[in-house]
């Protein structure tokens, strides 16, 4: 077991790099900190280059030929460490899709190098037995992204499973895949998901390709959803974006000590292709977006990025038993943020 520890007033941090497993508190166990002096996490997408051509693409990926390169990477690693925290804890590689990049497997080595953990996003398309044994010392997971359960190739994904590669599912929860993901709780595909860590759920956004009569809806099917996350009957572990925290604050009993709102700039940052710094990789504005080659990462982070922070301000006026513990829903699309209103009201449930 390999440990990374933060310590400080307000702030404290226990990592696995081995398992994965995290911990965080504040001044006491009971207590949340506000945010982190360094990112636990952070997002890189290292092209984006893409020739799959999904409809839902939230990054609007094409055949571009567009990658960051080896010197770049590194340049970003390195930017993102800290004189007194060390480095980030680990990072999410994404694109396009980082299995078509021609120096993939250098850019898992260099952040290994750095005592950075990587993990990564991938259509499956590029699998193959090679390229696992390849990843298979450098990764610590690995998720395959799709919105239909049954659309994921298993051929190619129980080759990282085999290969005894921690592999998750990220499924695109929207306004039609949601029945799917009833059936999911259900326990209706389970058979289909064996092998696999985990399911992830992740919210619609209607960013890039992804257009906006598929978000998801204050409906029957969602509340339904919800239900079945107090007791669900999937053979698999769930977990779900930062997005969808306040509908499970807002609809289930699930404890507060394992749901945390929004963490976007005060646990995770993210960076794209040309070096752009934002606080989420579904930014769909640039006035927080700094480029590292004009500015330290612990300017934007320590600086820049304070009044943000200071402007998520949970305004939502429901009746909701965790309002003092979520930050009213996503900045950036107030198309998700199902449970909010402007106006006194009673809860939904």
């Amino acid at each position: 077991m390999a440990l990374i520890r933060r310590h400080s007033d307000g702030y404290n941090f226990v990592a696995d790099t081995e398992t994965g497993i995290t911990m965080r508190w504040g001044k006491t166990f009971k207590e949340d900190p506000l945010r982190a002096p360094l990112p636990e996490l952070v997002d890189i997408s290292i092209s984006n280059h893409c020739t799959k051509g999904c409809t839902f693409c939230y990054r609007d990926s094409v055949p571009n030929n567009v990658f960051m390169s080896v010197e770049d990477y590194e340049f970003v690693i390195r930017s993102l460490r800290d004189d007194r925290w060390g480095n980030v804890f680990q990072v999410a590689l994404g694109g396009g899709e980082p299995l078509e990049h021609p120096d993939f497997i250098k850019i898992l080595e260099i952040t290994r190098k750095y005592d950075v953990v990587p993990n990564f996003t991938t259509n499956a398309m590029h699998i193959t037995k090679d390229v696992a044994q390849q990843i298979k010392p450098l990764i610590g997971a690995v998720a395959i992204s799709y919105p239909n359960i049954k659309s994921i190739p298993l051929t190619k994904a129980h080759i990282f499973i085999e290969e005894g590669i921690k592999t998750n599912i990220h499924f695109i929860l929207d306004k039609k895949s949601i029945k799917q993901g009833i059936e999911i709780l259900q326990g209706k595909h389970n058979r289909l998901l064996e092998g696999f860590n985990s399911i992830i759920f992740l919210t619609f956004k209607p960013m890039g390709r992804g257009k906006e009569d598929l978000c998801l809806e204050l409906n029957d099917d969602l509340k339904e959803f919800c239900k079945l996350v107090n007791k669900h009957d999937c053979n698999l572990n769930i977990g779900f974006d930062s997005c969808f925290m306040p509908m499970l604050m807002h609809f289930t009993n699930t404890t507060l000590d394992f749901i945390e709102p929004c963490e976007c700039a005060f646990f995770s940052a993210y960076v794209d292709e040309h070096l752009n710094v934002k606080p989420c990789s579904f930014a769909n504005h640039n006035r927080d977006t700094y480029n590292l080659r004009e500015n330290q990462f612990s300017d934007i982070w320590n600086g820049h990025w304070e009044s943000y922070r200071g402007a998520q301000v949970n305004t939502c006026q429901r009746s909701c038993q965790n309002a003092s513990s979520c930050r009213g829903g996503c900045p950036y699309y107030s198309q998700i943020n199902l449970c909010k209103t402007d106006v006194a009201a009673e809860s939904l449930i």
